[in-house]
């Protein structure tokens, strides 16, 4: 109790407004150590957001969110969240906490990942060592950039639901969110009373050790249902042979100039084969992207240059925004991912349209960045009998259903849906997925959760002559 008081008035939160969330809303900020093991030093305020539950007479349980990334922030996503899991609010508190070094609380920004060069012109690395390097200067006389890793913010999460007076809590994580709700599950599992997921990286997955492979499959997939939709195979018949002829164009990493417009300045970018499969990689990430890749790929080959510098300026300049925090994920994936990619790491992503293009990057990016530690857990699957629901899309390009097949083992309440013609994000399944986790979190077991609605989960058709088929 004396534990819990002192940790309650560190923390403050007053009325905010969140645009698009209807209700009441709270903001604020926790105050955590950097180094939590020393207790000096600098102190990081972790912004906070809870969605007040609609209704009287809430649940004592409240649903946290954890995003995706690394680096990206649920903040960002207060009314989609809102929105998706309205039914959820409705008794229950939505907690938004953004992860030291994202979002709101103390972001480890990388503008320079999306600066061009000192001649004008954009390199074809989406982790320009120079860049790389620039930032790490920066950041380093702000932060301990070894201190950003998944063990130590479950930590804090850990430390601000003790603060804000919860009992266990509901989790809901997404793509790297659902490595901190695993590894919270193992660290912490009396702070929790139900987890549920979607996109799930197995404890055995070095990102991006298996994304060319997993992106291969994803693009096969749409060749396979283009073959088979009339109206895309009979527009569209050499799809496959021009995506092939388009890479082979760029193997020559061509620089190609965006025009200025009244919407843009102009663009000058060094386009190869590896950066533009990277950024096309990502137009799969949905099922409505996958629904527009073929006449996407049609365009692009037969002379639509600015959709090629479009396309491939979008996958350069990600982690360069404010809405990724290039610095976090850096700190992440160089002490827990690419330190245990596997020896036949490049063999997997040989066959396939990206190549080793992002392991390349990588691997380069780390040998500039700080390393931190990880406990003897690390890479050990998670056993847990905190009940779980894990979802997955169909057709997901970067954490296919085989990772949460993985990871369901070792869970005893756990169950694993797969949603038919979904990709990696919420996406076109969205009320489905509100309604399963809803009834999930009213159960307390996935056991009984209606599976019917991801099986029937529709495509959404082919994108053909500019019009939906």
């Amino acid at each position: 109790m004396i534990l819990a008081a002192a940790l309650a008035a560190q923390i403050a939160l007053t009325p905010c407004t969140i645009e698009g969330a209807p209700g009441d809303a709270k903001c604020g900020t926790y105050k955590v150590w950097e180094d939590r093991g020393s207790k000096q030093g600098r102190q990081i305020d972790l912004s906070i957001i809870v969605l007040a539950a609609l209704e009287p007479n809430k649940k004592p349980d409240p649903f946290f969110m954890l995003a995706g990334g690394p680096g990206d922030a649920p903040s960002f996503n207060a009314n989609f969240f809102s929105r998706v899991f309205h039914d959820i609010r409705r008794s229950r508190d939505l907690v938004l906490v953004d992860l030291r070094g994202t979002g709101k609380s103390a972001p480890l920004l990388c503008p320079e990942l999306a600066t061009p060069g000192s001649d004008g012109t954009f390199d074809a690395n989406l982790l320009s060592v120079p860049a790389v390097r620039a930032c790490k200067v920066r950041l380093d006389k702000i932060a301990n950039l070894r201190f950003y890793t998944t063990e130590i913010v479950v930590d804090d999460l850990e430390e601000v639901r003790q603060a804000l007076g919860y009992g266990p809590i509901n989790l809901y994580g997404t793509s790297y969110g659902s490595r901190v709700a695993q590894v919270y599950m193992r660290r912490h599992p009396e702070g929790l009373r139900a987890v549920s997921m979607k996109g799930i990286v197995p404890a055995s997955m070095a990102m991006p050790e298996t994304h060319a492979r997993a992106g291969e499959d994803a693009w096969q997939s749409v060749v396979a249902r283009c073959s088979k939709d009339a109206g895309c195979n009979e527009t569209y018949p050499l799809v496959a042979v021009e995506f092939r002829e388009l890479l082979k164009r760029l193997e020559s990493n061509p620089a190609m100039v965006l025009a200025a417009s009244p919407q843009r300045t102009e663009a000058r970018i060094s386009v190869s084969r590896g950066l533009f499969a990277e950024a096309f990689r990502n137009v799969l990430y949905t099922p409505e992207g996958s629904a527009q890749a073929p006449k996407l790929i049609h365009q692009l080959v037969n002379g639509d240059d600015a959709g090629i510098i479009e396309t491939a300026l979008s996958g350069r300049r990600v982690l360069g925004g404010d809405r990724l925090a290039a610095g976090f994920f850096l700190s992440v994936t160089c002490t827990e991912d690419v330190p245990y990619l596997s020896k036949d790491a490049d063999a997997m992503a040989a066959n396939t349209f990206g190549g080793n293009y992002r392991l390349e990057q990588q691997r380069g990016a780390c040998k500039e960045w700080a390393r931190g530690n990880v406990s003897s857990a690390h890479r050990q699957p998670t056993k847990s009998a905190i009940p779980a629901l894990l979802l997955s899309g169909e057709f997901d390009p970067v954490t296919p259903p085989a990772g949460a097949e993985e990871v369901v083992r070792g869970l005893s309440k756990g169950r694993h849906i797969v949603i038919r013609n979904n990709g990696h994000p919420i996406g076109n399944a969205e009320k489905c997925i509100g309604v399963m986790i809803g009834q999930f979190l009213d159960a307390g077991s996935a056991a009984g959760v209606d599976q019917r609605c991801a099986a029937d989960n529709p495509a959404p058709p082919f994108l053909v002559s500019g019009k939906d088929k």
